[in-house]
């Protein structure tokens, strides 16, 4: 059985370091003007491709919780872990 708990997290620590790569690009030479731009054309990688790889890393976790809980499984309590 496929363990989705471990996915889960892998895909949270993904979407931390993609986080952390935006961080990245404004310190390589990225800069974000005053209406929240970021111009790039000193960078090695434009922020609209980290963008989309956050973004479609979140969907990803949303679509394996859905499809292991159902749409109510979004909203319901998690039972305690067994130790």
């Amino acid at each position: 059985m496929l363990n989705t708990n471990t996915i889960h997290n892998v895909l949270n620590i993904l979407i931390s370091l993609s986080a952390l790569f935006v961080a990245v690009l404004l310190a390589t030479g990225c800069s974000q003007f005053s209406d929240g731009m970021l111009e790039c054309s000193q960078s090695f990688l434009s922020p609209q491709i980290t963008a989309f790889v956050i973004a479609g890393l979140s969907a990803l976790k949303v679509a394996i919780n859905v499809v292991r809980d159902g749409l109510s499984g979004l909203v319901k309590p998690q039972p305690p872990v067994s130790k």
